[in-house]
C-alpha cells in the first residue's frame, strides 16, 4: 500500500509540474503509453523564452524559440534555419531584383493556400510529401523574407504557438 501511495504522489507531482511549465497546452494523457510525439514535443516547448541572433548574412535580428536550435549552414548565403525534432523554421531571403522565384512564388507553385495578405505580406499554408508548412512572406520593398514553418502533421497540435509566431513574425522594430 505505500508503495501505491508513493506512486501516487510522484504521478500527482509530475503532473502539477508539467502543468506549472506547460503554457496552458498539455498533453492528453499522463500516466498512460497514450503518449503521442505530439504530446512528447508540446512537453519539451513548455514555456519558452526567446533567444536572440543576428544574422549578418541575412541583415537582421531574430528572436527565435529557445527550444530550437541554430543549424549552421556555411554554404547557405541567404537562409538561417532553427529546427528541433520534426520541426524547422527557415528564413530565406530573395532579393527582388528579378533573377529567379522567391520562396513565396515556389510556396505558391507547390501549390500552397493564401490564408492572409496585406500590401506588406502574405501568408501561406499547404503540405509537401509528407511535410506541413506554414509561412510568412513579408516585401520589405529591398528584399522578399520568408519564414517558413515546417512540421510532420502529427506535431499539428504541439506547433500551434510557433504558427502565431511565425504570423506576427516582423522585421521592422
Amino acid at each position: 500500500m505505500p508503495m501505491t501511495v508513493h506512486t501516487s504522489f510522484i504521478a500527482a507531482l509530475t503532473v502539477c509540474l508539467l502543468t506549472a511549465c506547460g503554457g496552458g497546452v498539455q498533453p492528453r494523457a499522463y500516466g498512460n503509453a497514450d503518449l503521442t510525439a505530439d504530446d512528447s514535443l508540446l512537453i519539451r516547448m513548455g514555456q519558452w523564452e526567446y533567444t536572440h541572433y543576428h544574422s549578418d548574412k541575412l541583415d537582421f535580428d531574430i528572436d527565435y524559440p529557445s527550444f530550437l536550435y541554430h543549424q549552421e549552414l556555411p554554404s547557405e548565403d541567404s537562409q538561417e534555419v532553427f529546427i528541433f525534432e520534426d520541426v524547422t523554421v527557415s528564413f530565406i531571403v530573395d532579393s527582388l531584383n528579378g533573377f529567379g522565384y522567391s520562396a513565396g512564388q515556389q510556396m505558391m507553385g507547390m501549390g500552397a493556400e493564401l490564408i492572409d495578405a496585406t500590401d506588406r505580406y502574405s501568408i501561406h499554408t499547404g503540405q509537401e510529401d509528407k511535410w506541413e508548412y506554414y509561412g510568412k512572406v513579408i516585401d520589405d520593398s529591398v528584399r522578399q523574407i520568408t519564414v517558413l514553418l515546417r512540421y510532420d502533421p502529427e506535431h499539428a497540435e504541439a506547433v500551434d504557438q510557433l504558427r502565431d509566431w511565425v504570423r506576427d513574425f516582423d522585421t521592422i522594430e
